[in-house]
Parts: C-alpha cells; sequence; structure tokens
C-alpha cells in the first residue's frame, strides 16, 4: 500500500515474501562460469561414457522402435519415454538412481482414472448433440 493511501498511523503491512519462500530454493545462473571443454581427440571418462551410452544404446544404434525385436523405442528415438528420464534425478546437474523420482504415484484401475467414476466433462460434452442450425445443445 503507499503511504498516501494508508490511513495515518495504520502499521506497514509485512513484506511479499521472496521468490524463493514462493517457489522453493532456486539455483543462480552463473553465465560466467567455463563449462568444461573438449577437443577432438579428446575421450570422455569411462564412468561418463557408460552414463550417457549404456551398452545397450550402442547395440540399439541407429535402429528405429519398428527394428527392434520388442518394437519398443530406442535411446535414439525422439519419444516421450526417451526424452523424459525418471531416474531419480531433480535436476540435470543431478545424478539419478534406477527409481522414479516421485513416489506418490499408485497402480489404479480404470474406474479411478480421472475424477472417479463416470465420465469427466470433456466426455460428456463429446457425448452430447450440438443443435444442427446454431450449434447451441
Amino acid at each position: 500500500m503507499t503511504e498516501s493511501r494508508r490511513p495515518y498511523g495504520a502499521t506497514q503491512p509485512e513484506p511479499i515474501d521472496d521468490n524463493e519462500d514462493r517457489m522453493g530454493s532456486m539455483r543462480e545462473l552463473d553465465f560466467d562460469e567455463q563449462a568444461p571443454t573438449a577437443e577432438i581427440g579428446d575421450e570422455i571418462p569411462p564412468g561418463e561414457r557408460e552414463q550417457l551410452m549404456p551398452d545397450e544404446r550402442v547395440r540399439e544404434a541407429g535402429m528405429t522402435g519398428a527394428s527392434t525385436d520388442d518394437h519398443e523405442p530406442t535411446d535414439d528415438d525422439m519419444s516421450p519415454e526417451t526424452l523424459i528420464h525418471e531416474d531419480g534425478a531433480r535436476d540435470a546437474r543431478e545424478a539419478g538412481e534406477d527409481q522414479p523420482a516421485d513416489y506418490d504415484l499408485s497402480i489404479v484401475n480404470e474406474d479411478e482414472i480421472g475424477g472417479g467414476n463416470g465420465l469427466d466433462e470433456a466426455e460428456l460434452a463429446d457425448l452430447a448433440d450440438l443443435d444442427p442450425v446454431d450449434g447451441n445443445r
């Protein structure tokens, strides 16, 4: 509230929380930080190479999902299964494990998906017939 609008003698309101309080901890961007550079002929350290290119990926390099035995996407395909890693890492700098980061997911049957039993609003709208003259229901 500005000084001109606040009643005389009223206490100053508490300041609004800063971004970190509202959004959780953040990492400041440092554009001056020098990223490791590599030159032609440099080799990737073995641990990093194994993480970036596991044996399965090397074997399936160049194949598409249709050319693999199980017809599933490979790490070279642009699919959500390969683009979104579920290794437990909370950001790109954290080394992940072999478990998903979210533990709150549970397996449910098809009746429990969405808003519960029955159809949701979008499904109900698709079922309703529209008036052919003006498009209203």
